[in-house]
């Protein structure tokens, strides 16, 4: 009885095929994964602290007080305490500038006023002045609000696409077909060559 023993070119053959499953198993497993951590990334709140670290903001201090300014689109939080106790200012008159432009202030809250911007500001900086006066006190504040697009960025990276963030698999993928491709080629010149021995065996 005959025993045929596979070739060499079918060895490679299945090993190229068992290469190629492996890497599109891969490949398929890695986009999934993905795909559901994009999900979750989509599925609750976002923590206070990481939505505040991502607005825009400028800080002002002087002997008497503190302003800080939280900006959403044209919305304007401001926040004004003491400099000697952090202590919330009550009923304090704001005259804000933006860029040398009025903006009005009205009270929200102990300590807390809003501003309401005509237009969105441009990318770049922009001078931020106000003369606060609370009761017999009264003070000129300066800051420089940076809109240099650093909230952008973090925003376009968070949106990408599920195409650019699948780039690696891809490459991954592209690397293991040349690699079987070559393979397969220098089998065939063997094969040409008549380097490949002949199967076959007795029983």
């Amino acid at each position: 009885m005959l025993t045929l023993k596979p070739s060499r070119t079918t060895r490679c053959l299945r090993g190229a095929s068992l290469a190629l499953w492996a890497a599109l198993a891969a490949l398929t497993l890695g986009w999934t994964a993905a795909a559901h951590a994009d999900a979750g990334h989509d599925h609750g709140e976002t923590p206070p602290a990481a939505a505040a670290t991502a607005q825009p903001r400028f800080a002002a201090t002087s002997d008497e007080f503190e302003l800080v300014g939280v900006l959403q689109g044209q919305h304007l939080s401001l926040y004004l305490d003491r400099a000697s106790d952090n202590s919330p200012v009550d009923g304090a008159q704001i005259t804000l500038e933006v860029n040398g432009a009025a903006v009005p202030v009205q009270a929200h809250g102990p300590g807390e006023y809003e501003a309401a911007l005509p237009q969105p500001l441009p990318e770049g900086e922009h001078a931020i002045a106000a003369t606060v006066v609370a009761g017999a006190q009264s003070d000129l504040l300066a800051a420089t609000l940076d809109l240099h697009g650093d909230e952008a960025a973090h925003a376009e990276g968070a949106s990408a696409p599920a195409w650019r963030k699948a780039l690696p698999w891809a490459a991954g993928l592209a690397a293991v077909l040349a690699a079987i491709a070559l393979a397969l080629r220098a089998t065939r010149r063997k094969r040409r060559t008549g380097s490949t021995p002949a199967a076959g065996g007795a029983a």
